[in-house]
């Protein structure tokens, strides 16, 4: 995954509660799936592999968020399964059969969390972090991203 993108995930995940955490878990699987289908069409094998290797290892993240006290978990593992053995196929035969189905599967699923996610009033997992601020400003001859700490640079425990 991108540099950038690496940086976006993390910044959102220091500001997200726990549904918000589970969809940006799926748009991370997902993206890792689409990054694995541009290494294929490049004939990248090698980074064909390890982007699938990585959405696998988010996929088992997911996996193991499911609380079985729910009937639904038991369907959402069953779906997860189904993505994980088409996952396994396409490392083993070295081919991109369904893996835009596995996307488009996941999706569907971000979507639903994602309505969760905007109803859901609870505070960020993560105490203690920076509150970040960004916004875009016109350069001479670009545009340029600002970020500003919004705790004003003080982090940690205060004397």
């Amino acid at each position: 995954m991108e540099r950038e993108k690496r940086q976006e995930f993390s910044a959102r995940i220091t500001q997200a509660n726990r549904t918000e955490l589970l969809v940006i878990v799926y748009e991370i699987t997902q993206e890792e799936l689409r990054e694995a289908l541009d290494a294929y069409t490049k004939q990248k094998m090698q980074h064909f592999d390890i982007s699938l290797q990585n959405a696998q290892k988010f996929l088992n993240e997911l996996m193991g968020t499911l609380n079985y006290q729910y009937k639904i978990s038991y369907q959402l593992f069953s779906i997860y399964r189904f993505i994980n053995k088409k996952i396994v196929e396409a490392r083993l035969k070295k081919q991109n059969t369904d893996l835009e189905e596995c996307i488009h599967l996941l999706e569907k699923l971000r979507v639903a969390y994602a309505q969760i996610a905007s109803k859901d009033m609870e505070g960020p997992m993560m105490a203690n972090v920076q509150k970040l601020y960004s916004g875009l400003t016109y350069g001479r001859n670009a545009l340029s991203e600002v970020s500003v700490d919004g705790n004003g640079g003080h982090r940690g425990l205060y004397a």
